[in-house]
């Protein structure tokens, strides 16, 4: 994952989101920004074909319909090796299933340049807290945030993510 996002986002600064692909519409802006889609395959991630491209309200839909092969010991591998190739994490916390893999992320990175996202509330924040995290907002503030960031750091924003719950036709539902 480390040498797909360095070779594609060397300039700009990136965000890497892990979070559930419904989701994918709050990040949705205008005017629209970089997007990429990781995926993995055998346990190795790549950018999904048709990425990058720019996040669209059309785009955001599309994204909802991808049922990525989720793998959360590959996510979490992952994670531990990503160095400074991200300048930004956000997980979602999905009624706790972002908790495993914000466990994933060096501790260096936990406290500074992540943060746990959510939808309207988020009872476990003292576990996150636990694990050196420190920020903690709606997934619907999440890109406002991503900006000032990147406004700060002179580079543009690029978006990355990687579907973290595993959905197929029996148990996905249209938001």
């Amino acid at each position: 994952m480390a040498i797909e996002l360095s070779q594609s986002w060397a300039n700009q600064f990136v965000a890497l989101i892990l979070d559930n692909e419904v989701t994918v519409g709050e990040f949705v802006i205008t005017p629209p920004v970089p997007w990429s889609r990781l995926i993995q395959r055998n346990g190795i991630f790549q950018i999904a074909e048709g990425c990058p491209t720019l996040l669209t309200t059309k785009q955001a839909k599309f994204e909802m319909r991808n049922w990525d092969e989720v793998s959360l010991p590959a996510i979490m591998g992952a994670l531990e090796e990503l160095g400074g190739t991200v300048d930004y994490v956000l997980f979602g916390n999905n009624a706790g299933q972002g908790l495993p893999l914000a466990r994933s992320l060096p501790l260096n990175l936990a406290g500074n340049r992540a943060a746990i996202i959510y939808a309207n509330s988020l009872p476990e924040k003292s576990a996150y807290e636990r694990l050196g995290y420190r920020a903690f907002f709606r997934r619907s503030e999440a890109v406002a945030r991503l900006l000032e960031l990147a406004k700060n750091a002179s580079r543009p924003l690029a978006l990355c993510f990687i579907n973290t719950i595993q959905h197929n036709e029996f148990n996905y539902h249209d938001p």
